[in-house]
């Protein structure tokens, strides 16, 4: 939002080599798939089809602005039955584009249309913000009215610190976008004062062993574009974070090389001592600000998630 790309952010697409040399016959319950593009989108990599075309007996879900590749692409990618897609469109017409910055909210419906008249299996998400809560009636008759199955309307985790965040563009302030008129942030729940981090509040009352690791609970993993593995997509965004919390997970770690596929096979790393010995005991003794600030089990991101979540 601020309008630049992060110096310390590998800016590379995931080799598609190291999805191949998964051992994925011997993945037995690996059952789904999400390409949900952390830094990024999952449309934007020139090899999609190919990882797409190697998950064959997995469902997959992608998550994209939607607004990149044709409309033969989206048709036929409509018609592959183990593919869901969720379009995240933040509003109708231009509104969409106050956040969705660069995006075409007019291709990425004709996009929407093309897959689901394919025969996709199409979702809707909408993130609420001020400028656009006065839309939601409005795009559930127009979710229904083109066949998506679902639309879902949820508040964004970006206000935790602020109520507003200014849109940069070549350095020049173009507006502000604010947390939806209902939104009632962490911040807010746990009396920290704006601008301030509220997880430091949890970690200054917090008691031993209250972090509840939810992506471990589910079974889940993330593999970040450089090929390093981490326990959460949470997790590895500190790789474009401040350098204190890269120091302090690397703490953790030992050497990134230790969990990353360009150095090690897969199974050695999720059966070797990060995932077997160091991540947990830093759960209960030391966890990182990020497993805080997500999963405490008072006051975490995932454990309040169904407050972000908005009945409509």
């Amino acid at each position: 939002m601020q309008g630049f790309v992060r110096e310390d952010l590998d800016l590379k697409h995931l080799e598609k080599n190291l999805l191949f040399d998964l051992p994925i016959a011997a993945m037995i319950n690996l059952k789904s798939i999400g390409f949900c593009g952390n830094f990024g989108d999952p449309l934007m990599h020139p090899e999609l089809d190919e990882i797409i075309n190697f998950f064959k007996k997995q469902n997959i879900s992608i998550f994209t602005n939607a607004s990149l590749r044709n409309l033969s692409w989206w048709k036929s990618l409509g018609g592959k039955k183990n593919v869901a897609v969720t379009f995240c469109i933040d509003g109708i017409g231009g509104t969409h584009e106050l956040y969705r910055r660069n995006t075409s909210y007019e291709k990425i419906i004709e996009n929407a249309k093309s897959f689901i008249n394919g025969g996709g299996n199409a979702r809707w998400q909408f993130i609420v913000f001020k400028h656009n809560e006065h839309q939601i009636e409005d795009a559930k008759i127009l979710s229904n009215k083109m066949g998506f199955k679902n639309i879902s309307f949820i508040y964004s985790d970006r206000f935790d610190t602020n109520n507003h965040w200014g849109v940069v563009e070549k350095n020049k302030h173009l507006y502000n976008l604010e947390k939806a008129t209902k939104q009632v942030t962490l911040r807010e729940k746990t009396n920290t004062s704006m601008g301030k981090k509220w997880w430091l509040n949890l970690f200054k009352s917090r008691k031993q062993e209250t972090i509840k690791c939810i992506w471990s609970e589910k079974k889940k993993i993330y593999i970040h574009s450089d090929g390093t593995i981490f326990p959460c997509c949470h997790i590895g965004s500190i790789l474009a974070g401040k350098p204190i919390e890269k120091s302090l997970y690397k703490k953790i770690i030992k050497e990134w090389k230790n969990i990353n596929l360009n150095f090690n096979k897969f199974e050695d790393i999720i059966t070797g001592p990060f995932y077997k010995e160091y991540f947990l005991k830093s759960l209960k003794n030391s966890p990182h600000p990020v497993c805080i600030e997500t999963c405490d089990t008072h006051n975490g991101k995932l454990v309040n998630r169904a407050e972000n979540y908005l009945k409509y």
